[in-house]
């Protein structure tokens, strides 16, 4: 007799932000995440979204009238078109049980794509829902910063990473808070030949390891 309420296989929604391709170490970063999620989870899915492919638009008057403007508004094409984007990126961040996010740090803050993308999804009635609270739990989250110089904590720059803080609000908002942060510094050393990139990766190879055990 089959079970009518089969365990639902996990699902991970990979989001990479860099502009770098195959030179991008949070994508390698997070590519090696993803051989250890596959290992702990063999029969699991993974689900990839490269922001640099994804022309998220940034946020506009049509995002904004259409979102809120009021229901017996005649929307124009270009208004549903943003409402059926931002729709398509919350049915992928909605169907994930893990969500992984691979992004550099740029001018202490994120890239315009991961912010692009992060007001298409951040939407009330969908995400959350105003004075009540996110609509989005029980999302592993991990977090794979890359940054020119070292923000962990206890270093001197420690203050001024405001990609950790920024993506921690944001995903509190919408109800995920499992999340955890791997920040792999000093990639100006790789850029520079000063260290090989293996031997940079081997830096975070425990962080990483543990973060895609959960």
């Amino acid at each position: 007799m089959t079970n009518s309420k089969e365990e639902r296989l996990p699902r991970l929604l990979s989001i990479q932000a860099s502009p770098r391709g195959d030179k991008s170490i949070s994508h390698a970063l997070s590519n090696r995440f993803i051989d250890h999620w596959q290992h702990a989870h063999p029969h699991g899915t993974v689900v990839h979204r490269n922001l640099m492919e994804s022309n998220i638009p940034y946020m506009d008057n049509d995002w904004i009238s259409g979102l809120y403007g009021p229901p017996e508004m005649v929307r124009t094409p270009e208004m549903n078109a943003a409402l059926a984007l931002s729709s398509k990126l919350i049915a992928e961040l909605q169907a994930a049980d893990h969500l992984l996010i691979g992004t550099p740090m740029y001018n202490f803050t994120v890239p315009a794509v991961l912010k692009s993308w992060i007001d298409y999804i951040v939407r009330p009635g969908f995400t959350f829902k105003w004075g009540e609270g996110g609509l989005l739990e029980n999302k592993v989250t991990r977090v794979i910063v890359t940054s020119r110089d070292s923000y962990g904590p206890g270093t001197s720059n420690e203050e001024a990473d405001q990609v950790s803080p920024v993506l921690r609000r944001v995903l509190a908002l919408i109800g995920v808070t499992d999340v955890e942060f791997v920040l792999a510094g000093d990639s100006v050393s790789v850029n520079r030949g000063l260290v090989k990139l293996e031997d940079h990766l081997a830096l975070s190879e425990r962080a990483i390891t543990e973060a895609a055990r959960a």
